[in-house]
């Protein structure tokens, strides 16, 4: 009988560093699958209103920001925010749940999302195109981009910022042809904590929101520098 020859030093540790690599890699794989997952959760759980299994994805000191409508911070203007204002406009929702002739689609797409290297924060960008209706009175397109930021809580990811960016919100009938979108802005009924962290105007004006994440071939990232047409690359994101 022969028996192998001993594994060298050397050899176990390049062995041992080669599996932690694959380690880390499949890690993040799953972090990004986790990731895209929870998105589209949420995505569905907001098309029926289901405000009560929304609420839940997001961590206890989120922030979100909704067009003109300034930043609401905290799981309660959270709930304020998702069941006083997005609830009661014009596609009307019930209390956790669409009514009878009530139609509030959102379509998450085009996730791109970029995970630190530390595994518990994490970026992302989606677009949601929207169809609000009440059945017999008006039908709304909406769209816009979103930028999200995601933080691992208890080896679970949560929904941590969410800003969308309104490109256009108009009646079903004109389209954003030719009706031009609202620009909306803060409730007085419900205030938020703190006013819009940046001011533009929605379509037919031309509005890029920043980008989370740099050029892949250039690795610069993009930025609009004024509210005129004015373009820039930077050396970094906001943060």
């Amino acid at each position: 009988m022969t028996l192998s020859a001993p594994v060298s030093a050397e050899t176990l540790a390049r062995l041992e560093s080669r599996l932690a690599e694959l380690e880390a890699r499949l890690q993040h794989h799953d972090d990004l699958e986790s990731i895209k997952k929870l998105t589209r959760i949420y995505g569905y759980y907001l098309d029926k209103a289901l405000w009560d299994e929304l609420l839940p994805l997001f961590t206890d000191d989120c922030e979100i920001e909704v067009s003109a409508l300034g930043v609401y911070v905290g799981k309660k203007q959270l709930e304020t925010l998702f069941k006083q204002i997005l609830g009661k406009g014009p596609a009307k929702s019930g209390p956790n749940g669409l009514l009878h002739g009530q139609l509030y689609n959102h379509m998450i797409l085009q996730g791109i999302v970029h995970v630190d290297d530390d595994g518990q924060y994490a970026r992302g960008r989606w677009r949601s195109f929207m169809q609000l209706a009440e059945f017999g009175k008006t039908a709304l397109w909406g769209e816009g981009p979103e930028e999200l930021e995601y933080r691992k809580e208890g080896g679970k990811w949560r929904i941590h910022k969410l800003h969308f960016y309104r490109t256009f919100h108009v009646p079903f009938d004109q389209g954003w042809a030719l009706a031009k979108s609202p620009k909306g802005g803060m409730r007085s009924d419900f205030p938020a904590d703190r006013p819009p962290t940046e001011d533009y105007d929605p379509f037919p004006a031309a509005y890029v929101p920043p980008f989370h994440y740099p050029n892949p071939i250039t690795g610069r990232f993009f930025a609009r520098v004024s509210s005129a047409d004015e373009e820039s690359s930077v050396e970094a994101p906001p943060r």
